[in-house]
């Protein structure tokens, strides 16, 4: 007789659920990862852009060129700053659902250490029937030897 855990299925739907949510938050740190590319790629072209007004004020250029680089930065700073706070909302959602896999964890691993034990109280009575059986094999045999030995004597007597 092989053991049957009463709760299996609802173990199995904790690990399914738990799998979901490893992948949420695969998905979270790709999206945060995207993020903070794409916010890198903003600096840099910050970077790159206040150099140019650094460079355009330093030679004789134009005010407009001037005012158009200005605008130019100013755009890319906006950028810049929303792209922090997309950013800033990834790293929330990757916190976010790390907590939720844990949690989910936490719950499978409930029920792991519940079957566990019952797995091992079903050993243990599993080992006791065995026990006795093998207790009761022994004594019909003693009893049957020790019943020959004084059939025997008997025989020898008579």
């Amino acid at each position: 007789m092989s053991f049957k855990f009463r709760l299996q299925r609802i173990l199995e739907l904790r690990e399914q659920h738990e799998q979901a949510k490893a992948r949420e938050l695969a998905a979270a740190r790709d999206a945060a990862d995207q993020a903070a590319q794409a916010k890198e790629v903003l600096a840099a072209l910050r970077a790159d852009s206040q150099a140019q007004i650094h460079q355009a004020a330093r030679t004789e250029s134009r005010v407009g060129h001037l005012h158009q680089l200005g605008t130019v930065l100013a755009s890319v700073d906006e950028r810049l700053v929303a792209a922090t706070d997309v950013c800033k909302q990834a790293d929330d959602g990757v916190h976010l659902a790390k907590v939720i896999l844990e949690e989910a964890a936490r719950d499978r691993r409930v029920l792991d250490r519940l079957k566990e034990r019952h797995t091992a109280v079903w050993r243990a009575e599993n080992a006791a029937r065995d026990r006795v059986q093998m207790d009761e094999v022994a004594l019909t045999q003693f009893a049957r030897k020790q019943e020959e030995k004084i059939n025997s004597s008997a025989e020898n007597a008579g």
